[in-house]
């Protein structure tokens, strides 16, 4: 997984933009993400397709960008893990 990161002021943030937000500049790089701290994590009981029937739902702190990601198990908050993309987007595992 990646999140983008202004070559000017270094503002990171995870969707890719035309322009950054803080200084206005188009000059973006890709920075890779791997891990995070658990900010929160909740069960999700009655889920849509084509995702399982149950799975945790975690907010991760990523390098100070915000990241919500699927977990198969609860993750506890203030630990560290790690971040990866899927075919559904991101999930995330304990470190």
């Amino acid at each position: 997984m990646n999140i983008n990161r202004c070559r000017n002021c270094g503002t990171k943030f995870l969707v890719a933009r035309s322009v950054c937000p803080k200084c206005g500049k188009e000059d973006f790089e890709k920075v890779p993400a791997r891990s995070g701290i658990v900010l929160e994590s909740v069960e999700l009981i009655a889920t849509p397709d084509p995702y399982p029937d149950r799975y945790y739902l975690v907010l991760l702190d990523v390098d100070d960008v915000k990241v919500f990601c699927r977990s198969q198990e609860k993750l506890m908050e203030g630990s560290q893990a790690d971040i990866q993309d899927d075919e559904l987007g991101p999930i995330c595992r304990k470190a």
